[in-house]
C-alpha cells in the first residue's frame, strides 16, 4: 500500500473491551417523543465542522432527522447511557415523525426509562416508554414514514473471529443470518459491517444480537448511516463508529 492511501486511512481508537462495557448482547427496542419535530437550520460552525469532517469532498449540511437523532444521543449519554441506534422518520423533507425509535443494551433500560420527563432544552420534556420488538400498536404511527425509510444503516457486528472461519465463510453467515444485508465488509479479526435499508429490517437485524452462529455469539455493537471519507484513490465508504465502545478498527484489508 503507497503513503498517500496509508495516510488516508481511518483508524479509530475505541477504548476499553467488550466484556467490560456490555454484559449483555440483547437489545431492547423503546418510544421517545417529545423532540422537536421541525428543528431550525444548524448554526453556520456546525455546517462548517461537518464539511471538514468530510475532507472537502462534499458539502454537507445535516438534515433535521441526523440533527435531532444526534441530540437523542448526546440526552442520554449525559446520563452514561449509550444508544445503539436511534431512528427519527421523517414525514416528509421538513418534518418529522412526532415519535421516534431508540435502541439500548437490555441493561441499560431501566436507566434509560428513567429519562422519561426529563428536559431536552428549550422545555421540550421528553416521553420515553418501553416497545418491545414484538409490540405492534404503534404501527399506525409510523407507516406514514414508510415510502421515505430508505436511508442505509450500518450495523456494526462483532463476535466473528477470522483465525476460526475465512472471511468469506463469514460473509455466507451474515447474509444467511440478516437476510436484509444488502452488502457487509469483513474487517480484520472478523468484526463486520452489514449494509441494511429500512427500519423493518434493521428492527429484525436488532432483534438477532446475542445468537449464535455456528458458535459464535454475535453482538450489534451500534447503527448508523454510512458517512464519505477518502480513503486513498478512489474515495469509499466506511463509517465513523462512536467513541468510547470496543476496540481499535484500521479500515484495510
Amino acid at each position: 500500500m503507497d503513503e498517500s492511501a496509508i495516510k488516508g486511512l481511518e483508524v479509530l481508537e475505541l477504548k476499553g473491551s467488550d466484556a467490560g462495557i456490555r454484559n449483555s448482547s440483547i437489545i431492547t427496542r423503546m418510544v421517545v417523543k417529545g423532540y422537536d419535530t421541525s428543528p431550525p437550520t444548524p448554526p453556520k460552525e456546525v455546517v462548517e465542522e461537518a464539511m471538514i469532517k468530510h475532507l472537502g469532498y462534499d458539502t454537507f449540511t445535516p438534515t433535521p432527522r441526523e440533527v435531532v437523532e444526534e441530540a437523542l444521543r448526546k440526552h442520554f449519554a449525559s446520563r452514561g447511557i449509550t444508544l445503539i441506534h436511534v431512528a427519527v422518520p421523517e414525514e416528509n423533507s421538513r418534518i418529522l415523525c412526532s415519535h421516534g425509535l431508540i435502541y439500548v443494551n437490555e441493561e441499560c433500560e431501566a436507566e434509560a426509562l428513567k429519562l422519561d420527563g426529563s428536559d431536552m432544552g428549550g422545555g421540550r420534556i421528553l416521553e420515553v416508554a418501553a416497545y418491545p420488538f414484538a409490540d405492534n400498536h404503534l404501527d399506525h404511527v409510523f407507516a406514514p414514514t414508510k415510502a421515505t425509510e430508505c436511508l442505509e444503516r450500518t450495523l456494526y457486528v462483532t463476535g466473528f473471529d477470522t483465525c476460526l472461519a475465512s472471511k468469506d465463510d463469514i460473509k455466507k453467515m451474515v447474509r444467511g443470518l440478516f437476510p436484509g444485508c444488502g452488502g457487509c465488509y469483513v474487517r480484520r479479526g472478523g468484526s463486520v459491517l452489514v449494509y441494511i435499508r429500512g427500519q423493518d429490517d434493521i428492527d429484525n437485524a436488532l432483534k438477532l444480537s446475542g445468537v449464535s452462529v455456528r458458535g459464535f455469539k454475535i453482538a450489534v455493537d451500534t447503527v448508523l448511516p454510512i458517512e464519505r471519507v477518502i480513503v486513498g484513490t478512489p474515495a469509499m465508504y466506511l463509517p465513523p463508529l462512536p467513541q468510547g465502545n470496543h476496540k481499535t478498527i484500521i479500515a484495510t484489508d
